[in-house]
């Protein structure tokens, strides 16, 4: 998932400083509607501002939704997500383990790039944008190119 629509910079804001915008909060809270949790499932969030907005406003979705808080994912936030290539995700998701499915919530370019790496399908995902992915993989250390297929792709604009 690409963070949502975040606010535009102020003078002297660092970009990894900057929050969402409330159209950014409204579609990632719609896409929390549309894709629910699986017990078991982990997350990797980009550590800046919205990112993490980006993901809390999924986590809290799911719980107003009455998702139970041991069925939500195992979330573990990463500087190294910040502005991540998919080269820098894909050595992320191989240190990953026990979890059937994985989010990942980050930023453009290296979200539509991880997702032509691993389906060799170029999505350009705006803000918001859900990918899912299914992987003819035993496990995520095995992670490579070519290896998986676009089963849905949901913008984010729909807000």
């Amino acid at each position: 998932m690409r963070h949502g629509k975040a606010e535009a910079g102020t003078s002297g804001q660092r970009d990894h400083e900057r929050a969402l915008a409330p159209r950014g909060l409204l579609s990632a809270a719609d896409q929390a509607r549309c894709f629910p949790p699986a017990a078991g499932d982990a997350m990797l969030v980009s550590d800046a501002v919205r990112t993490q907005q980006t993901a809390d406003v999924l986590y809290s979705t799911w719980r107003d939704l009455g998702i139970e808080e041991a069925d939500l994912p195992l979330r573990r936030d990463t500087a190294s997500g910040y502005l991540a290539t998919a080269g820098q995700w894909m050595d992320l998701i191989v240190m990953q383990s026990g979890h059937p499915r994985l989010w990942i919530v980050g930023h453009n370019p290296g979200i539509s790039h991880l997702v032509m790496e691993l389906t060799g399908d170029y999505i350009g995902m705006t803000t918001a944008d859900i990918v899912s992915i299914a992987l003819d993989i035993p496990g995520w250390p095995d992670i490579a190119a070519g290896s998986g297929r676009v089963l849905h792709h949901r913008t984010g604009r729909g807000v």
